[in-house]
């Protein structure tokens, strides 16, 4: 479940080759987060009361403090580094609008979207006010097969798969 100024969004289950593009790219960042921070996925939502925004991503590079705190996994804003998303089939303008509208809202330095449908992979970056209120203002796009840089972390995007019906 996901909360935005769209309302509230159930999510379907995800395709077996988006869950590979998220444990192919989990492999490549764990050996280059530090001693303080890792990348994860799963569970952890980011939850930005200023916005009124709740957004579970398919992975995220945060202080390994930020899951040290009591209580749910929620994550504050200013704790993540890094988020990515895999575009799922049925919904890809959730990742391509509704969250790049969300993450720069809440200050998310880096969104990284992995797109089998289209073997692409876009890098926004840079956060900050535009005529249409805080956006990213950097774009960078990629096809897979290309060594990416991604705030800052190295990205082999040919480990991603297209979708088989892509």
């Amino acid at each position: 479940m996901e909360l935005d100024d769209q309302g509230v969004h159930v999510m379907v289950g995800p395709d077996n080759r988006h869950e590979l593009a998220i444990s192919r790219l989990l492999r490549q960042l764990l050996p280059q987060v530090g001693p303080d921070l890792i990348a994860h996925s799963g569970t952890p939502e980011i939850d930005d009361p200023a916005t009124g925004r709740l957004r579970r991503p398919d992975l995220v590079v945060v202080p390994e403090a930020a899951l040290t705190r009591p209580g749910l996994t929620y994550l504050r804003p200013d704790d993540v580094e890094l988020v990515v998303e895999v575009v799922s089939a049925p919904n890809p303008e959730n990742d391509y609008e509704n969250k790049a509208a969300d993450y720069p809202a809440m200050g998310i330095p880096t969104y990284v979207i992995i797109d089998p449908r289209k073997s692409t992979v876009t890098i926004l970056s840079d956060p900050g006010p535009t005529p249409e209120g805080t956006r990213y203002r950097t774009r960078h796009d990629h096809v897979f097969g290309d060594q990416i840089t991604a705030g800052g972390y190295a990205i082999d995007s040919s480990a991603f798969l297209p979708y088989e019906d892509a």
